[in-house]
């Protein structure tokens, strides 16, 4: 039975590998990243809160049963979060801000 399970997960992780969207990843905080970032990387809740949000994306992204518009509207909006994110620079209260309505505008689509 352990075998089954490693093997199904290893094809779900395969096949997840061949989505764009399964690239999506949390930041890696040992790259040299932009300032925003480093200031993720230097709080527990707000990683927490980057995990969530790519964790909301990518559930999304992987969805079969979102409509591609869909799905291409929130590609859309990604970056723009990601601009509006990084525009926080070292103010975490913007960053947390800015990442739990990022959540709640995801989630809105479920």
């Amino acid at each position: 039975m352990r075998t089954f399970m490693l093997a199904a997960t290893a094809a779900a992780a395969l096949a997840a590998a061949a989505s764009p969207a399964a690239a999506i990843d949390t930041i890696d905080c040992h790259a040299d990243r932009n300032i925003a970032e480093r200031t993720i990387c230097s709080s527990n809740r707000l990683q927490v809160l980057d995990a969530r949000v790519t964790e909301a994306y990518s559930d999304i992204m992987l969805d079969s049963g979102v409509k591609s518009s869909i799905k291409h509207a929130i590609y859309v909006s990604q970056l723009e979060f990601l601009r509006s994110r990084d525009a926080c620079g070292r103010d975490a209260r913007c960053l947390a801000d800015v990442m739990e309505r990022r959540v709640d505008r995801i989630t809105f689509y479920r």
